[in-house]
């Protein structure tokens, strides 16, 4: 198998848009939790949020006019992906379309209410009762016709691709939190066999759509609604629960021969991988085997020891039973290796989160630092995991990037810069 180089990233996230605006949040300690003046205005228990500020679509799509029919994380997954393609220096290059492909994790698509209101209206039976009979009929001729084209989860990469003419392998990965991680694991296995010379690959999510929110009904989430900066807490002792938020990323994956062929260097090496899953679902109490196995796995395939790991990028999802889980399957698989849980500045990005924190993750290897953990004031004795509230160096310069879901599904990357 090749050895499979990162030569882009692209980032669009909840504390910068650009790898370059990212790191300085992540570098100056500053979270992008903050109040969401829709909830709050729609009076919801819980208006904080990772929200995407000063972000302009416009300045990224094209055609201009694919916006119509593009839902917000397909805006988010595809300006990531022309920020990754700008910084891997691919405009111009002469490769044929049918070896260069796109594969992206992401959630499914929740539509906008505002979409659906004329065709609820339409479906009233004359008492302000909503008649679902009179769907097929009265509501469909309200809709938009290329409505459902916005809330496919494969729209990002078909559009990354037809904005490219890239017409390599092109996939979408729904698997919750592990989907982004998961994409750029596949997409390395394309590279590495030879099936294209260069993958991008990434995630993308929101988790603020009203009607995601609505459905979830605040489950799992901190209710420290006024200190929307400290809410996210991984692994310590006073965390009350998640935070949502939303945001993409999206690397470029090659060989190092083609980089170095097209004289570029690579920013970090994907050594090995591990997939695996405990059984949970009569329980819905995952003790964190699952977890050690995948990172064992990637240090197997990977040719790694433990001492060899200079930092965790941790899922660090700030709930009581995700972080005791978890805890428990690093300190197991990696002993006192230095942890850091970018969910801290970032909130919790569901499936593009994997492929963001792995992204930040080798922009603080290439500096040599392991990021402060934001919150982390009163360790938890549950959750035995080498965190820390102030940056430090990093002991070497590879990395192992974890997440992990509820339902059991566990993935790690290691990683070298």
């Amino acid at each position: 198998m090749r050895e499979v180089v990162v030569t882009g990233l692209g980032l669009v996230t909840p504390i910068g848009v650009g790898a370059e605006a990212a790191w300085d949040a992540i570098s100056a300690g500053r979270s992008g939790v903050r109040v969401v003046p829709e909830l709050a205005e729609a009076g919801h228990p819980i208006p904080i949020a990772g929200t995407v500020v000063d972000f302009e679509p416009k300045q990224y799509v094209r055609p201009r006019k694919a916006l119509k029919v593009m839902s917000r994380e397909t805006q988010l997954g595809f300006s990531a992906a022309e920020l990754a393609w700008e910084h891997a220096q691919l405009e111009g290059l002469e490769i044929e379309p049918e070896r260069i492909g796109v594969l992206c994790g992401s959630n499914m698509f929740c539509p906008e209410l505002g979409e659906l209101a004329a065709a609820s209206h339409a479906c009233e039976d004359g008492a302000g009762q909503f008649d679902g009979d009179r769907w097929g009929d009265a509501a469909m001729s309200e809709m938009f016709p290329l409505w459902l084209l916005k809330y496919l989860p494969n729209m990002v990469p078909a559009h990354i691709g037809i904005a490219h003419d890239l017409r390599g392998p092109s996939n979408g990965i729904v698997a919750g939190d592990t989907s982004g991680l998961l994409a750029v694991i596949e997409s390395a296995d394309i590279v590495a066999r030879g099936a294209a010379d260069v993958m991008l690959a990434g995630g993308v999510s929101t988790m603020l759509g009203m009607m995601d929110v609505m459905w979830h009904a605040g489950a799992r989430l901190s209710r420290r609604v006024d200190e929307p900066e400290r809410a996210m807490r991984p692994f310590e002792a006073q965390r009350d629960g998640t935070v949502g938020a939303e945001g993409a990323a999206v690397l470029v994956l090659e060989t190092r021969e083609h980089a170095l062929a097209r004289g570029v260097e690579p920013l970090a090496v994907l050594r090995g991988y591990g997939r695996r899953c405990e059984p949970v679902a009569d329980t819905h109490q995952p003790t964190g085997r699952g977890i050690e196995q995948a990172i064992t796995a990637a240090l197997q395939s990977a040719d790694m020891q433990s001492a060899d790991v200079g930092m965790v990028l941790a899922h660090g999802a700030s709930t009581q039973v995700e972080d005791r889980a978890e805890a428990a399957g690093i300190a197991a698989a990696l002993g006192d290796v230095p942890v850091t849980a970018l969910k801290s500045y970032l909130g919790n990005i569901g499936a593009g989160a994997g492929a963001v924190e792995l992204a930040l993750g080798i922009l603080a290897a290439r500096a040599g630092v392991v990021p402060a953990t934001l919150n982390y004031e009163t360790p938890d004795p549950d959750c035995p995991v080498n965190v820390s509230a102030a940056e430090r160096p990093a002991r070497s310069a590879s990395l192992v990037a974890v997440n992990h879901r509820m339902t059991g599904q566990a993935v790690a990357l290691a990683v070298d810069v």
